[in-house]
């Protein structure tokens, strides 16, 4: 485990020696993944221009809605609209792929160039579509069961309003219990098919399997994460990443709502006094609590506070991109690497000597 250990930290290591061509790298493939994004977009674009020359919803809606994420007044036009959503999303979560084949390169202690063609492989980008759609279907059928359960549970203490006032006058109730060792249930088995699927892009992106079938990398997949002492190994590694990554993310977090409160509150003093009373009544806790955090701080005060606060938020965002942002991908590369895929091949050889061990002494004994 301590090499292990030590080759994972050797691994990000090498990323941060390479720190320019990291982030120049970083992006491009934001830029691949914009470009893919842009190509997956543009025939529901078509559709709804086409379906909008005969209907009473406009083109312009389906642009607003892609660029401030709001749904739509037509149910049929929500549906293209949810559908184009799932396009971008699968597609700019390509840039994952991406990543794992620049970290691939960086295992083998070379760079790949900038413009490299491999970035644009539309062969590798379909099969990438059909494993998460696949993997997609893997991760709803425990959150149906789930819900499925939720809604058992539901009938049998009284319904909604029986549940609802259980729910807030008894917080230790039989129901709140029972529902949160399913959640908690649901989690670790959400966590465990991560855990066994995640692996499958590495696979796909590995040259040794390049003509696998998306069924034959799923099981793939599945067969070299299924020994339990990966598993816990594995998830060491990830909870100590985690652990180091965990006070970059308290900063950013305490950055970050500081300055929205501060965004909030300078809105809320520039209001009329009756505004602010209608805002009080509509958000009463929000904006008492708003008035304490704040107390005897004028107009001037906030807008200074407000301009620290966005440059400490701005550089936080460029040290994290420079620093942090996609480091996790390697983490991964170098867990399938070095642990999961190789400890596969020396479990394969030991399974092999038994045999040619089991075949000699059978031919002594004769």
């Amino acid at each position: 485990m301590k090499n292990i250990l030590k080759n994972t930290f050797n691994d990000v290591i090498w990323l941060y020696k390479n720190l320019l061509h990291w982030n120049i790298s970083k992006i491009m493939i934001f830029l691949y993944a914009t470009f893919i994004w842009f190509l997956s977009i543009v025939p529901f674009a078509i559709i709804f221009y086409i379906f909008s020359l005969f209907s009473w919803v406009p083109f312009s809606d389906f642009i607003n809605s892609v660029i401030n994420s709001v749904f739509m007044t037509s149910l049929f036009w929500n549906l293209i609209y949810l559908l184009s959503l799932l396009a971008y999303s699968i597609s700019y979560f390509f840039s994952f792929i991406l990543f794992i084949k620049l970290y691939n390169w960086y295992l083998e202690w070379t760079k790949i160039p900038y413009l490299n063609k491999s970035y644009l492989d539309y062969k590798l980008y379909l099969k990438y579509v059909l494993l998460t759609l696949l993997g997609l279907l893997i991760f709803i059928l425990p959150i149906f069961f789930f819900l499925v359960i939720i809604f058992v549970l539901v009938l049998l203490f009284g319904w909604v309003d029986a549940t609802t006032n259980l729910v807030l006058w008894n917080y230790s109730n039989l129901f709140s219990i029972i529902s949160l060792v399913v959640f908690i249930l649901l989690l670790v088995k959400l966590y465990y098919l991560f855990y066994r699927f995640v692996f499958s892009y590495f696979i796909l992106v590995d040259k040794r399997f390049e003509n696998l079938s998306i069924k034959e990398i799923l099981k793939k997949s599945y067969d070299i994460t299924k020994w339990y002492k990966k598993f816990l190994k594995t998830t060491l590694i990830f909870l100590l990443s985690f652990s180091i990554y965990l006070p970059f993310s308290i900063v950013s977090t305490y950055i970050s709502w500081n300055y929205s409160d501060l965004n909030n509150y300078a809105e809320y003093l520039n209001l009329k006094p009756e505004d602010q009373v209608t805002m009080k009544w509509i958000n009463t806790y929000l904006y008492e609590w708003l008035e304490q955090k704040f107390a005897w701080k004028d107009n001037e005060v906030i807008n200074s506070m407000q301009t620290r606060y966005y440059i400490y938020l701005k550089f936080f965002n460029i040290f994290e991109f420079i620093f942090i942002f996609w480091v996790f991908t390697m983490i991964l590369n170098s867990v399938y690497s070095r642990l999961i895929f190789t400890w596969d091949i020396v479990i394969d050889e030991e399974k092999i000597e038994k045999k040619i061990k089991t075949v000699v002494k059978k031919e002594e004994k004769l």
